[in-house]
């Protein structure tokens, strides 16, 4: 089953799924780009004079220069003060671009590459790794918020649900704790002498 709302006993494990989740979604770009390098470098002699080859190559010399300026924008984020980590928040994710491409049939609510072969293939990895880093930079800024709140004054071990869609921010909601109380509880034991039986009929006559 999907989930879409998390439980967090404590901000500080929602924080800690963010930078593991930004992990995993730099991990899923390293491997993606190292495929495609790959796939490109045993394929360029056979196709270095096709047009639409070319073009893919270049590319991809494109999204690695992309990723270098990003890991740098990324590291200034760090090193910027408070006024300018509030200031990124406020801007919006680039959107992909997604024309229209002749080498696509559109069929409903699938897209079906007209050909057969490794340019289709590629084509699906340069669309997934794009996807990848728009993911990664919303996630970038819903962690640099949630550290700007937390240094305002937010407690990291309050609980809260969080729910994450596939557009839109982040949402959280925060429970309300408390311990779990006995229902009653003997204050004091009561300590005496014993009567006996005998007494005790004596007492009932």
């Amino acid at each position: 089953m999907v989930r879409l709302i998390h439980r967090y006993n404590t901000v500080s494990s929602l924080k800690s799924n963010l930078e593991k989740e930004i992990e995993e979604t730099e991990q899923s770009i390293n491997e993606y780009s190292n495929i495609l390098g790959e796939k490109i470098r045993i394929n360029e002699e056979f196709s270095k004079d096709d047009p639409e080859f070319l073009e893919l190559k270049l590319k991809l010399e494109n999204n690695l220069t992309d990723k270098k300026k990003t890991d740098a924008k990324i590291d200034d984020t760090k090193n910027n003060n408070k006024k300018n980590t509030e200031k990124k928040n406020i801007e919006k994710p680039k959107k992909s671009s997604k024309k229209a491409s002749e080498s696509w049939y559109n069929l409903d609510q699938i897209m079906v590459y007209n050909g057969m072969g490794l340019k289709g293939e590629l084509e699906l990895y340069f669309k997934a790794i794009d996807e990848l880093k728009s993911k990664l930079e919303t996630l970038h800024r819903t962690l640099s918020a949630l550290n700007n709140i937390i240094e305002k004054g937010l407690k990291e071990d309050m609980a809260c649900i969080a729910f994450q869609g596939s557009n839109g921010p982040l949402q959280i909601s925060f429970l309300k704790t408390s311990d779990i109380r006995k229902n009653f509880s003997f204050k004091s034991i009561y300590a005496g002498m014993a009567i006996s039986q005998e007494n005790i009929i004596k007492i009932g006559i």
